[in-house]
């Protein structure tokens, strides 16, 4: 269990990932923080944040940090940007 983080810039400072659970597919995704480094706002909460799911398009309403201990590389997800998204921050 993860201690509270207060921002995205603290999760990634900790190293951990961010699972997004899907409640109508049921589909979970872990996904390092750091590949969404200068996509998310530093300050950001990310259960605040709208998250998709990637398979059925809905929005995902549980979202939470994990570490990334006992986590296989192969158990991870790659994120990858779409094209039309800029870095913004």
């Amino acid at each position: 269990m993860v201690q509270r983080v207060r921002d995205y810039a603290e999760g990634l400072m900790r190293g951990l990932g961010i699972t997004v659970k899907c409640r109508e597919c049921g589909k979970q995704c872990t996904f390092l923080a750091s590949d969404f480094h200068g996509y998310i706002d530093p300050r950001a909460v990310i259960e605040d944040m709208t998250w998709r799911c990637t398979w059925c398009r809905t929005p995902s309403t549980w979202i939470r940090w994990v570490v990334l201990d006992r986590i296989t590389r192969e158990g991870l997800t790659q994120w990858k940007p779409p094209a039309w998204l800029k870095r913004r921050f």
